[in-house]
């Protein structure tokens, strides 16, 4: 992004105001994700400035940004699956349990109620998911961890920090990758590649069971053939049929 804006600039520019839409265009990679991250992080800068009137013209305007590199999901091994469920930090367990059997997305995480936990079942906005027993037990552990260390806190949400302890707020994305040690994708993409796995590549199989749309769930169905993916299979494959982290 830095070496954009000086190209710009040092182009027979003297400022910002001076550049184009033509030198935004010069700099821009052809296509895939470096066009998309690099435009949006000039837009991110010019726009405001724009909106600030401290430029005439936001040179990025009508700029056709493109798609992002498509990217294939990757599995987790085993042994890491293990270690972060069976972790001795309660919430980290606990959300470790919830993105490893039932793919919850970070976001969706942050804006669990504790209301929405009840019966053995997570009530989410569109669907309702049938809790695993490693999963109950851990937000069995994760909610009498919660009550001990807040019992007073006015906050509905199911996961509580120290930060948010004393408002309403939910947790922010990057608490919940940290409490993790990893980004949650990671632990949600596996779970959907481990589902395709088993169903054979069905999707529909995996959007009722996620709530995934039919291209999201073709994107791991259609990689149930990679060479890459059939030896990682092979090599966390034992005497018995995997049966899960557990």
């Amino acid at each position: 992004m830095r070496l954009a804006l000086a190209a710009g600039t040092q182009s027979n520019k003297d400022s910002l105001r001076s550049i184009t839409r033509a030198d935004v265009v010069a700099v821009l990679p052809d296509s895939g994700t470096p066009r998309v991250d690099m435009l949006q992080g000039l837009r991110h800068i010019l726009r405001p400035l724009k909106n600030r009137r401290i430029i005439f013209t936001d040179p990025t305007a009508r700029i056709f940004c493109g798609m992002p590199t498509p990217t294939i999901p990757l599995p987790v091994e085993v042994d890491a699956l293990r270690e972060v469920l069976h972790d001795q930090e309660v919430p980290k367990a606990a959300l470790a349990a919830l993105a490893i059997f039932h793919a919850l997305t970070s976001g969706q995480m942050r804006s669990l109620k504790t209301t929405d936990l009840r019966d053995g079942r997570l009530f989410l906005p569109n669907r309702t998911v049938l809790l695993a027993d490693p999963v109950r037990t851990r937000l069995a552990a994760y909610l009498d961890y919660r009550n001990h260390r807040w019992p007073r806190t006015a906050n509905p949400h199911l996961f509580v920090s120290q930060t948010t302890g004393c408002g309403v707020e939910p947790v922010s994305y990057v608490w919940i990758n940290d409490v993790l040690g990893m980004p949650t994708s990671q632990l949600r993409e596996d779970r959907l590649l481990h589902e395709a796995e088993a169903t054979g590549g069905d999707p529909r199989r995996i959007c009722d069971l996620f709530g995934l749309s039919v291209g999201a769930a073709l994107r791991y169905t259609g990689t149930i053939d990679q060479p890459g993916l059939i030896e990682h299979s092979l090599r966390n494959a034992g005497p018995a049929p995997r049966q899960g982290p557990e």
